[in-house]
């Protein structure tokens, strides 16, 4: 007997997205059963059997996994009502710095069984902030982008922040979902301390981590090519599609 596709439904097809829906279109043993998005341009060229104009109506689309790659208030307003139904994945990850989304989606977590994934995104080394996370006494990120990745054009380098994760997800919701990742996985949001920095002496997107702990110390550091949209990295995309690989056959990382 044929195996059925697993059926994912994307929400938000802008360049993450649009990454996802070509990626999930090549894999045969993936069916792409929605897009949702609120810019109805973005979703024009798609076939209107798969154009989904509610989040209630991709859901009635019964998909195995939900995707999110929109922003951080697309996951307070539909991932709550999503995991009522299924398994979700969020790359807009610095919602969960908001308590009353984070107590939202467990809540739905709790009731249902169903469960929320997080993609490594633009960071590597989460495995082992998660393994040492109750060893953790600090985790000090710096965040590094050419200033048009923030949306700036300074001419020298300036520190924009330097503060606890949970704030700097507010402040900068497109742009360091990577200090909601580490925070998560370790010590969490405002124990995490997070420099962002805009510079123009680089053109990539330049993360590096630094963990201490009763088992000694590590350092991570990572260099990013900025996406075709400059504010996030190509690298989040493509961990996000090995994740739904993942979902899809039953290994759950994080």
């Amino acid at each position: 007997m044929k195996k059925m596709a697993f059926k994912v439904g994307v929400i938000g097809v802008g360049t993450i997205g649009g990454y996802l829906v070509e990626q999930i279109k090549r894999d045969k043993t993936l069916s792409l059963c929605f897009v949702f998005d609120t810019d109805k341009k973005k979703v024009k060229n798609f076939p209107k059997r798969i154009v989904a104009g509610s989040i209630e109506e991709a859901i009635s689309k019964k998909p195995g996994l939900i995707v999110e790659s929109a922003s951080q208030q697309a996951v307070a307003d539909y991932a709550p009502k999503a995991l009522r139904s299924c398994d979700m994945l969020i790359l807009s990850v610095g919602a969960l710095a908001r308590k009353q989304t984070e107590c939202a989606i467990k809540s739905a977590c709790a009731k249902t069984g169903n469960r929320l994934f997080v993609p490594s995104g633009s960071i590597i080394g989460i495995d082992g902030i998660r393994a040492m996370r109750r060893q953790l006494r600090s985790v000090q990120m710096t965040t590094r982008k050419p200033p048009k990745s923030l949306g700036r054009s300074d001419k020298t380098e300036k520190v924009l922040y330097s503060g606890s994760a949970r704030k700097a997800c507010a402040l900068f919701p497109k742009s360091v979902n990577i200090s909601a990742t580490v925070s998560l996985n370790g010590i969490g949001f405002d124990r995490t301390k997070i420099k962002v920095v805009s510079d123009p002496k680089v053109n990539v997107n330049v993360h590096t981590v630094r963990a201490e702990g009763s088992f000694g110390g590590f350092f991570v550091r990572v260099e990013g090519k900025p996406s075709k949209n400059p504010s996030t990295s190509s690298t989040a995309a493509i961990s996000a599609f090995d994740l739904i690989k993942q979902v899809q056959n039953g290994i759950n990382l994080f």
